[in-house]
């Protein structure tokens, strides 16, 4: 009996590594751990983010092989690209490299930020001091970008990506209609603490509750988050927990803000205390260090 549909999924979760944050507290020298979607029907596949270093990109090429291999004939055909964060697409050329037939794509709203992340200012001066010594592979292949529609086929499957804002202001998510199933990028989070540092105005978040509510519409089964434990399950719950951290974050950090017995210096620290106590099971201190430091700012 063949299959109601012809689509299925994998994830690969790459685990944090050390990064050279130029904070002293050892906990917060820490990347967070980057999942990677492969979605593949009967002939071909698309890789959704790839990882940021040269190693993991590697590892991750070679689990895309391993899962091709047992399907014979099935190539990698795309490589989309969420938003515009490094750690989403700095590896493609390593993927590129050893898949030569995969399109590199994205959404024309993410390609205007990708060119960001790749400019001297912040390729050179922001990512290669996190990530020194050869560990980024240097090469900045541009993505094709999608039609207005922002459409694409997998085996007569259609994908669809939706513009966005979410802790990057050039966002975007992956839906598949026919398996149910959104790939969340940077708008859904597993168990990992949320990048409100970028995402640190009132504006800024009202934009990523916008695009959680329009993922609730679309009524998905399952739904991928960018950052995740390793064995944490890809369910439409993560679409509610995104927006309740963030909910929790803004209600905690306004009454640390109008505590006057917390001096004002401290008060970044009493809001990194109170976030761990209520969120213990997340991971990134460093990206919850700078949220809770943006919002005082």
């Amino acid at each position: 009996m063949s299959p109601s549909h012809p689509l299925q999924l994998d994830t690969y979760v790459s685990q944090p590594i050390k990064t050279e944050t130029g904070l002293e507290d050892e906990t917060k020298q820490w990347w967070q751990p980057i999942t990677t979607t492969l979605i593949h029907g009967p002939t071909s596949a698309v890789l959704v983010d790839p990882p940021i270093t040269v190693t993991q990109s590697e590892v991750v090429a070679d689990w895309v092989e391993s899962i091709l291999a047992l399907y014979p004939g099935k190539i990698l055909s795309y490589i989309y690209i969420t938003h515009a964060h490094g750690d989403h697409f700095f590896g493609a050329p390593i993927i590129m490299k050893r898949f030569p037939q995969a399109e590199l794509i994205a959404t024309a709203t993410v390609l205007e930020g990708i060119k960001v992340m790749y400019s001297t200012e912040v390729y050179d001066g922001v990512w290669t001091k996190w990530f020194p010594n050869g560990q980024l592979c240097g090469q900045k292949p541009m993505p094709t970008s999608l039609p207005p529609s922002n459409e694409f086929h997998v085996d007569g499957e259609i994908f669809k990506a939706h513009d966005v804002s979410s802790d990057c202001e050039k966002s975007s998510f992956l839906h598949i209609p026919s398996i149910a199933t959104v790939v969340g990028g940077d708008v859904v989070y597993g168990d990992c603490h949320q990048h409100l540092g970028e995402a640190s105005t009132a504006e800024r978040r009202q934009k990523w509750f916008d695009a959680l509510d329009l993922i609730d519409s679309l009524q998905p089964k399952t739904v991928v988050p960018s950052h995740k434990r390793a064995s944490q399950s890809d369910g439409a719950h993560l679409v509610a927990a995104t927006r309740m951290y963030m909910e929790d974050f803004v209600r905690w950090g306004e009454e640390v803000k109008m505590n006057d017995s917390i001096e004002v210096t401290k008060k970044p620290d009493a809001l990194f205390a109170r976030i761990k106590k209520g969120y213990p099971q997340r991971c990134n201190d460093w990206l919850l260090w700078g949220g809770v430091v943006a919002f005082f700012t």
